[in-house]
């Protein structure tokens, strides 16, 4: 009799292109203390280190927080779950996903069509984004990262003129240096850095933004 060693399909979200990394994951591959998957742009790496009692801990950076994230699963749950999916406390997206080949590829679908669905509801009628100046951004993710928290800001009124509140109406223009967000009534603007997933993600950390006149 042949005994098929086990193995798990593992992926996450690489913050710095938006890919999505996979590997297949066996026992074999975790007999030393660290295992690494790495993305192709080298921008960013998960990791799976060996713990006492059959537990495994899992690092790996997020595409919305400016750390990473970090938890222990066991065994079992590793090498013999259909699926298992961790999210982002702060954005519920999902950002590692391990199991089967099939169920990982079905919900990294599933995932990629529920962002891009969030990005879309987040694209409010005030908020608008020159797409053909898109290009001009040098990286992928960075785009997504200022446009969920402008949008964010904007529902939440937390994005402040020379307007009532409540009034203003904003339009985002992309240039080479970042994104300029402008109140097309007031005139007030600011200037967003997206240099790097860097800017992007201290601009994350913001609770609200200041627009004022040039």
């Amino acid at each position: 009799m042949i005994i098929e060693p086990k193995s798990a399909t593992i992926a996450y979200r690489c913050p710095s292109c938006g890919g999505v990394p996979t590997s297949i994951v066996g026992i074999f591959n975790l007999s030393g203390d660290l295992f690494k998957l790495k993305c192709s742009c080298g921008g960013s790496e998960l990791t799976v280190s060996k713990l006492p009692n059959d537990m495994f801990n899992i690092t790996l950076p997020c595409i919305t927080c400016s750390y990473p994230h970090s938890f222990e699963i066991s065994r079992k749950v590793l090498f013999d779950s259909e699926i298992f999916i961790k999210a982002c406390g702060l954005s519920s997206f999902d950002i590692c996903f391990i199991g089967k080949e099939d169920k990982v590829s079905e919900q990294i679908k599933r995932s990629n069509e529920e962002i891009s669905k969030v990005l879309s509801d987040y694209a409010i009628e005030n908020l608008k984004f020159d797409e053909h100046k898109e290009k001009l951004l040098s990286d992928p993710a960075v785009l997504d990262i200022v446009t969920f928290v402008i949008s964010d800001m904007a529902e939440e009124g937390a994005i402040h003129c020379d307007c009532s509140d409540g009034q203003g109406h904003y339009v985002c223009d992309i240039n080479d240096g970042g994104v300029d967000i402008v109140c097309k009534n007031c005139s007030c603007s600011a200037h967003v850095p997206t240099h790097s997933t860097i800017a992007a993600y201290d601009f994350l950390n913001s609770s609200s933004l200041t627009l004022k006149k040039k």
